[in-house]
C-alpha cells in the first residue's frame, strides 16, 4: 500500500499513456491505405468511442453516446456527465431511446443505505464523543471507542456513497420527464 501511494504519479502516468496508446494505434490503422469500407467506419467509431471515454469516463457505443450527449444539451448542461457515469448501471439504450430502469430492489437498496447510513454516521459520531464524557478512561477503552466510532463512520460513508447511482438515475429520469412535458 505504501509503495502504491509513493508511486501513484508513475502509475497514473502509465495508465494515461496506455489510454493514449490505443488511440495512436487506431489512428495509425485509419491512416493505412489498405483499410477501407466497413473496417474504416468501424475504426472511426472506435476512435470516437476512445476519445469520449477519455473525456467523460464513459465507454459507450455511438448511438448510446449520442443519446446522452443530446440529453445533456437539451438540459443546457444541467445534467452533467458525472450523473450518467454514476447511473450507467441503471441506463439502457433500447429501440433508439434512452431509458432509466430503477427496479423495486434498487429503490429499496437506496432507502436502506440512506437510512442506515445516516444512523451509523450518527452512531459513529456519538461513539467518538463518548471518551470525552468519561472521567477516568483507560487508554484501551479510549482506543476501543475511537476505533468503533471510526468503523461505524466508515461503514456509514460507504453506505451513503452507494446511494449516488440511484440518486443520479432519479435525477436523469426527472430531467427526461420534464423535457417530455415541455
Amino acid at each position: 500500500m505504501v509503495a502504491i501511494i509513493f508511486n501513484y504519479k508513475k502509475i497514473a502516468d502509465y495508465l494515461e499513456e496506455r489510454k493514449r496508446a490505443k488511440i495512436v494505434k487506431i489512428s495509425e490503422a485509419l491512416s493505412c491505405e489498405h483499410v477501407d469500407g466497413l473496417t474504416k467506419e468501424h475504426l472511426k467509431d472506435e476512435l470516437a468511442t476512445e476519445h469520449f471515454k477519455i473525456a467523460t469516463g464513459l465507454r459507450l457505443e455511438k448511438e448510446f453516446r449520442e443519446a446522452i450527449i443530446s440529453l445533456h444539451k437539451k438540459t443546457k448542461g444541467n445534467l452533467g456527465f458525472f450523473h450518467f457515469k454514476r447511473a450507467l448501471t441503471h441506463l439502457e439504450y433500447k429501440d433508439s431511446e434512452l431509458k432509466v430502469k430503477l427496479t423495486w430492489f434498487d429503490q429499496a437498496g437506496f432507502l436502506f443505505n440512506l437510512v442506515f447510513g445516516c444512523i451509523l454516521a450518527l452512531l459513529g459520531l456519538l461513539t467518538l464523543i463518548v471518551p470525552a464524557q468519561i472521567d477516568e478512561i483507560s487508554i484501551v477503552q479510549f482506543f476501543m471507542f475511537v476505533g468503533l466510532g471510526a468503523f461505524f463512520f466508515a461503514i456509514a460513508v460507504m453506505m451513503l456513497v452507494q446511494t449516488f447511482p440511484v440518486r443520479s438515475a432519479k435525477f436523469i429520469k426527472e430531467e427526461m420527464q420534464s423535457l417530455h412535458y415541455q
